[in-house]
């Protein structure tokens, strides 16, 4: 029962980690209706609202970067949490794993955290259309004018969204981030031609989380495609499952039986050679400019990834076969159980890149074994990641 205002009559209950497996939702119809206020939430005009948000944590970004001094793991800045879903792969083993000391108090320090926070958003009601504006029919502060007679969800829902905004919007960005910073510092001359691009567009003095030029800066979309084509923050995707009652589905020429739960696998479909060719392991963003056909092959042969290729020969740079399969980039997954919030996330990380790049040059610690960074790229349903050491040094 909902007493005044939606909130919940009663103690409040609160999750634990035995909770966890509960918060996935397999039966379609059941997905479909959860995620049509998430679809709302994330649409164009919606996301105009989340701009100012992204532009002042944005900045604050930056100038807590512009008081550090000397050397910095910039992934530190990044990574605010790691979200606690590695059970997402063997969801059976939850109701046990939740029973283990070590890992039911990590756990369930992030739910309360997260159950506190949902708690004081749905009190507070709507101070502006953020996510929780379209997911809460109800409003104690204000009449919600999008859907004002829909029923209030129980309050568990909301407790499990609230959940999933901020693990599902967090870990994942910091992971992307991080792992862009690491492709641009090991990569001087991308780095040097995306700050060529936001020097154009975001010269000093402009407003560099103003979105208005995002769609505009062509070099900074295939910067950050290339970084999810190389490290996907969710490597080995989401699970699907078919439904129990189906008398199974055929997958090309495999038949999968009901009951069946699967995976496609990002990481390894993203670096395979049948997709993505040449330089298939490499970090080349101008696969994306030729894909488009906004930069010939043979200009963009010329900044080859180093050590893959000598371009000074012709008759190497006229046998390179160009193999680019948009389908088989799926880092926001596929389907109606994609990422709903992918536009959000690249708005973040357009924001982020060209308000870190319009301000500072990165230089990676000399001597640092760029190696470590693929060792320590550890899948746990999102990713672990090692250490980045750079200077940051003030362009202006």
């Amino acid at each position: 029962m909902f007493g005044p205002g939606g909130l919940p009559k009663g103690p409040r209950r609160i999750l634990t980690a035995t909770d966890l497996p509960l918060v996935g939702i397999m039966d379609p119809e059941v997905h479909a209706e959860r995620r049509k206020p998430w679809n709302r939430a994330f649409k164009a005009a919606a996301l105009k609202e989340y701009e100012p948000l992204i532009a002042t944590r944005a900045s604050q970004l930056i100038r807590v970067l512009a008081n550090q001094h000397g050397e910095i793991d910039i992934g530190r800045f990044f990574n605010y949490f790691t979200a606690a879903t590695a059970l997402s792969h063997v969801p059976y083993l939850g109701p046990y794993g939740g029973r283990i000391p070590a890992i039911a108090a990590t756990v369930d320090r992030l739910l309360s955290y997260c159950r506190d926070f949902t708690m004081r958003r749905i009190e507070r009601g709507s101070e502006h259309k953020d996510i929780f504006h379209y997911l809460t029919p109800f409003d104690i502060q204000q009449n919600n004018d999008d859907q004002p007679d829909k029923p209030s969800p129980p309050i568990k829902q909301l407790l499990d969204d609230g959940v999933l905004a901020i693990v599902a919007g967090s870990d994942t960005t910091s992971s992307a981030l991080t792992s862009l910073a690491f492709c641009l510092a090991t990569h001087p001359a991308a780095l040097r031609r995306l700050q060529a691009e936001v020097d154009r567009f975001y010269p000093p003095g402009a407003d560099p989380c103003d979105a208005r030029h995002y769609r505009d800066m062509h070099y900074l979309t295939a910067v950050i495609n290339e970084t999810l084509r190389l490290y996907p923050p969710v490597p080995s995707g989401m699970h699907r499952r078919v439904p129990h009652s189906s008398h199974g589905v055929m997958l090309g020429p495999f038949f999968v039986p009901g009951g069946t739960s699967m995976f496609l696998h990002p990481y390894s479909m993203h670096r395979d050679a049948r997709y993505f060719s040449p330089f298939t392991d490499g970090f080349w963003p101008e696969r994306w400019l030729v894909a488009e056909g906004g930069l010939p092959l043979d200009d963009a042969l010329k900044d080859a990834p180093d050590g893959t290729m000598d371009t000074a020969s012709p008759a190497k740079v006229n046998h390179v076969t160009f193999t680019h399969n948009d389908a088989a980039f799926v880092p926001f997954s596929h389907g109606p159980g994609n990422c709903v919030g992918k536009q959000l996330a690249m708005q973040e990380m357009r924001a982020v890149v060209c308000s870190l790049l319009q301000k500072f040059d990165l230089q990676l610690r000399e001597g640092w074994d760029v190696q470590e960074y693929d060792k320590g790229f550890k899948d746990y349903f999102v990713t672990t990641r090692p250490e980045v050491p750079v200077v940051l040094r003030a362009r202006f």
